[in-house]
């Protein structure tokens, strides 16, 4: 696992985010990652990962506050390094989400709705469980996995499937399709959790830090 070991990798701390278990895979890969709670430099690290779990709204209003919205915006617009977004992390980096009603990064063309309001059936929310990822472009994330790999979801809003959505998605269905992965030049996000997502979330992470790594050379 020394291929990766001279990566400076940092995990956004929006204290809502599963940060323990992303850390631990991306310790398994062998690098160590570090927390960022505030202010950081964006030059010091090589890849960055927004985490999963909480509100939209909680997740913004401290990224906001300490001055993180503007640090990442630099990150990813102006020095253009890899950033991975999951769940969570992937919705506050589309324009807007319906969750809390909030303006969010605006990396990602689209806004983030509820599952019942895109359909008027009785369906079960949140979406939990596992369900595959249906996609016809060469996905840098998912090099090395069969077709249609199935990864572990839980979640109640999605980014609606849009043909013109500014970048590569892919797509998963649960009684609609929804974006499920997202990638544009050093943009990733994952809807999934590949956290949780067993040998197959594991080869979604170290497929981003080898992306981090041909960044970095």
């Amino acid at each position: 696992m020394d291929e990766f070991s001279v990566l400076k990798i940092g995990i956004i701390d929006y204290s809502v985010g599963n940060l323990k278990s992303v850390a631990k895979v991306i310790e398994k890969l062998g690098v160590k990652p570090e927390l960022i709670r505030g202010e950081f430099n964006p030059e010091r690290f090589d890849g960055l990962i927004l985490p999963g779990v909480g509100s939209c709204g909680s997740a913004m209003s401290f990224l906001e506050t300490t001055g993180l919205s503007k640090l990442l915006d630099e990150y990813v617009n102006v020095i253009k390094k890899p950033i991975l977004g999951i769940c969570l992390g992937f919705q506050i980096m589309c324009e807007y989400s319906e969750e809390d009603n909030r303006e969010c990064l605006g990396w990602i063309k689209g806004s983030v709705r509820h599952f019942r309001s895109c359909i008027s059936t009785n369906m079960k929310v949140p979406h939990m469980g596992w369900n595959d990822v249906k996609y016809d472009s060469d996905f840098r994330l998912l090099k090395g996995l069969r077709e249609s790999p199935c990864f572990y979801f839980a979640h109640s809003y999605i980014l609606p499937f849009d043909i013109n959505v500014n970048g590569m998605v892919g797509i998963t269905e649960y009684h609609i399709p929804f974006v499920s992965i997202y990638e544009n030049e050093n943009i990733f996000g994952v809807q999934f959790h590949p956290e949780k997502s067993y040998v197959g979330g594991e080869i979604v992470f170290r497929n981003f830090l080898q992306e981090v790594k041909n960044a970095k050379s």
